[in-house]
């Protein structure tokens, strides 16, 4: 059966054909008409969709009655799909992120799924601080701004306070982001940015793995497209708690492929 799944987020909805051949396409979410479009392309027999932005796509796509799912429940399958295509195990119980507009922490344990918290920050902060700091809020323009930058011009570590050493903590941690400032490179403050992002959305998810007892965490989501420097950043922090870190290749496909895989199970 080609049935269609959508995560429909604030910023960009996630489309994901599940046939013999699965597609994949990301559009913009004001962009309803190019959605309505590729749907019809796909000519699907069912269409799924999840997210907060679900309503926005009305009643029908395609001439079919458009089923909701709950997005916890999308993102549990997804996440089981496409750590499968990528060769991952995962244990019966771990954290998943979903790091989108906002980034929302959920506990996986077998085929249940529960959201445990999450935090404002995310993709939609990137994009309005982005746009503040550097008149760019395209995500593969920062990223490609940070890869060029050094966020040590920008953010004041602890071995700028402790010149003599004696600090409490390694010196290139970061004490206070953007606390320097003696850059305003756009390619710095990017770089600064995707820290301050990745550092406190790792400390989030590292203490609330730490309180739930969940060893493994897998990040998903679309912030983390072609952005390796804020893989990195949320890598090294959440490693810092004892946790192991995967991250999906597929990142922004997460909710679409499991919205579409429940509508074959």
């Amino acid at each position: 059966m080609r049935t269609v799944g959508i995560d429909a987020g604030a910023t960009l909805c996630k489309l994901a054909l599940s046939s013999h051949r699965p597609e994949t396409v990301l559009i913009p979410s004001i962009d309803l008409d190019a959605v309505r479009q590729r749907v019809e392309r796909w000519a699907p027999q069912r269409i799924l969709a999840t997210g907060g932005g679900a309503t926005r796509l009305g009643e029908r796509l395609a001439g079919l009655r458009l089923e909701r799912v709950p997005e916890v429940d999308a993102w549990g399958r997804g996440a089981a799909v496409l750590a499968r295509r990528q060769g991952l195990e995962l244990p019966q119980r771990y954290a998943l992120v979903s790091l989108g507009t906002g980034t929302s922490l959920m506990e996986v344990r077998g085929d249940k799924v529960s959201r445990i918290g999450g935090t404002a920050l995310g993709g939609g902060s990137l994009q309005g601080l982005g746009r503040l700091l550097v008149g760019i809020e395209d995500f593969e323009k920062l990223s490609q701004l940070a890869r060029r930058g050094d966020r040590r011009e920008v953010d004041l570590l602890v071995g700028d306070i402790y010149r003599d050493g004696g600090a409490p903590l390694p010196p290139q941690v970061t004490a206070s982001s953007f606390g320097k400032l003696a850059s305003t490179r756009p390619e710095d403050l990017s770089h600064a940015l995707l820290g301050l992002l990745g550092e406190n959305i790792g400390m989030i998810c590292g203490a609330l793995t730490r309180m739930h007892g969940l060893e493994t965490v897998l990040f998903g989501g679309s912030t983390l497209r072609n952005n390796p420097v804020l893989e990195e950043t949320l890598g090294l922090v959440v490693r810092a708690f004892g946790r192991r870190v995967h991250f999906l290749a597929e990142a922004p496909f997460c909710g679409a492929v499991g919205a579409a895989a429940l509508g074959n199970a």
